[in-house]
């Protein structure tokens, strides 16, 4: 029988774009951002002094000359911005506003003419570009700023701080019945019928030159009726191909079903559409969890590489600017919380790394989708043992002899590359890739140095029991690298053909698939231990 959960709140956010009638007028509005943006770095620098909440809100309103309810808005969002920072276990000192990003772009004394120009603008709006005001039930949702309709029109009344007002108009064009925009002026038109008055947060954002608006109210959520008692959904977001891997997984952690979702029309069109689409995919995986009953598992992210200009990789880069990974997954959030369907996160550590050692060769199944299955099984609480053939290779020196041995050959061929390449870019490349082989390759001299004594793999006993799925135990991580550095080297011809490690799950025999991977492995592999006297 499923247990019910209590109901959730979810924000949903209404972005506009605002018009001003005259040029003082967004002026005016112009400089409150910028005296909003400086309140938030004075108050940002006090909070790390120590500085109280009151004596601080008393502060600024005299500094700035700014009403005290703004000057809380911005104490709130500087201490948000801190404790981002710590949780981050970042420096709080070295933050810079504005976007470090840019600005280490700014330093570089080569960016000059149009390019720097365009760079500072973006760094400057980043910088002294914001404004922010809580939503207040008693003061007709928001009493800093306000939205209100004139003559048919809804605009934004933005009060200066002073006792003065300027008007700007929301420009915002519903093109769905479900657009959210329409949601949100039926609300408002409600509480102007009623008196019943709810609370809306108001920012603004300068990009651009231009002033938009963003509009945020709670949305209050159903019950959970779909939870992980049923079983699991694992979810995992793949670049090559371009797709998400949808793994059905039982409550006992047990495989069932699979299936994936092509994700290529995220990579074109516009922002805007490419957003459009993220929630059309976004409301398909919910309707699958719906149909399966199952609750839904996802990776909690934080940042993913983006790749940096001269990395030799111009095309991936382009790509990953465009690869709205944790967008698509917090769409798929919000949707499944409006549904009333559980959703998990959980560590993305190694899930790609396991999935493909341990589930994708015994499974028959793709990397991707053996790493949704780790994702979902790890939503269970199930956690990732070592196969038991895979632990006695761990302490099989003949095996990680050998593959010390392929990594330097295929780091001196990597170097004799680098020498013969005119290409910068290409050469950039090839250098990062050779940083890490050498990275592996001393991972793979630590864990030789590390392992006990064994008797090479081919005089071992057969082992032909597999392992079953349930009641796994925790693992280093560590295991696990090595053994994808180490496998990869000696037992698969193809990263993509994942079938060799059954073999060596199974019987331990990496030899048999060594010599599939490479047809000229010296006999069984024992010459390669005369080549080497470290231990």
């Amino acid at each position: 029988m499923l247990t019910k959960q209590k109901s959730e709140s979810n924000f949903i956010t209404v972005k506009c774009l605002l018009a001003f009638d005259k040029d003082e007028d967004k002026g005016r509005a112009l400089t409150l951002m910028r005296k909003f943006s400086s309140m938030v770095r004075f108050a940002y620098k006090r909070l790390m002094d120590g500085a109280g909440r009151k004596e601080l809100k008393k502060l600024l309103s005299r500094k700035y000359g700014i009403n005290t309810r703004y000057s809380d808005d911005a104490i709130l969002l500087a201490k948000q911005t801190l404790e981002s920072c710590i949780e981050r276990e970042q420096n709080p000192k070295k933050l810079v506003f504005g976007s470090r990003e840019l600005f280490e772009q700014l330093k570089k004394k080569h960016l000059t003419g149009k390019r720097r120009d365009e760079l500072r603008q973006k760094w400057e709006e980043r910088r002294y570009g914001i404004l922010h005001s809580r939503g207040d039930k008693s003061k007709e949702g928001n009493l800093n700023l306000r939205l209100v309709n004139l003559n048919n029109q809804w605009h934004l009344r933005i009060n200066l701080g002073n006792g003065e007002y300027v008007w700007a108009r929301v420009i915002r064009s519903a093109k769905r019945k479900t657009d959210k925009w329409i949601g949100f002026i039926s609300d408002i038109e409600h509480a102007e019928k009623t008196g019943d008055w709810f609370p809306y947060t108001v920012r603004l954002k300068l990009r651009d030159g231009k002033i938009y608006v963003q509009f945020s109210k709670e949305e209050k959520l159903p019950e959970v009726s779909i939870t992980k008692d049923n079983g699991v959904m694992g979810i995992d977001i793949n670049a090559y191909p371009f797709h998400l891997a949808l793994v059905h997984t039982a409550k006992d952690g047990n495989l069932e079903k699979y299936e994936r979702i092509n994700l290529d029309s995220l990579l074109e069109g516009s922002s805007d559409r490419r957003e459009y689409l993220s929630w059309q995919v976004a409301y398909q995986v919910v309707e699958i969890a719906k149909r399966e009953r199952k609750a839904i598992v996802v990776e909690n992210l934080q940042k993913l590489p983006k790749g940096k200009r001269g990395d030799g990789l111009p095309k991936l880069r382009q790509k990953l600017q465009k690869w709205i990974y944790k967008g698509v997954l917090q769409k798929i959030e919000i949707v499944a919380r409006r549904n009333g369907i559980q959703v998990i996160k959980v560590n993305p550590a190694y899930t790609s790394i396991i999935g493909k050692l341990k589930y994708a060769p015994l499974y028959n199944i793709d990397k991707d989708t053996a790493g949704a299955y780790v994702i979902a099984r790890r939503g269970l609480g199930f956690k990732e043992r070592l196969p038991k053939n895979y632990r006695k290779l761990l302490k099989d020196k003949e095996f990680l002899y050998y593959s010390v041995a392929k990594m330097e050959d295929r780091i001196a061929k990597l170097r004799k590359e680098i020498e013969t390449e005119k290409n910068e870019y290409k050469r950039n490349k090839l250098r990062s890739d050779l940083r890490r082989l050498k990275g592996e390759l001393r991972l793979l001299i630590q864990s030789l140095s590390d392992s006990g004594v064994s008797e090479p793999a081919t005089q071992q006993t057969v082992n032909r029991k597999m392992e079953r799925v349930r009641g796994l135990t925790h693992v280093r991580q560590k295991s696990w690298q090595v053994l994808s550095v180490a496998l990869a080297l000696s037992c698969l011809e193809s990263l993509r053909d994942l079938s060799p490690l059954k073999r060596v799950i199974l019987v331990r025999d990496w030899v048999g698939a060594a010599k599939r991977a490479s047809p000229s492995l010296p006999g069984q592999g024992t010459s390669v231990l005369n080549m080497y006297s470290f231990v």
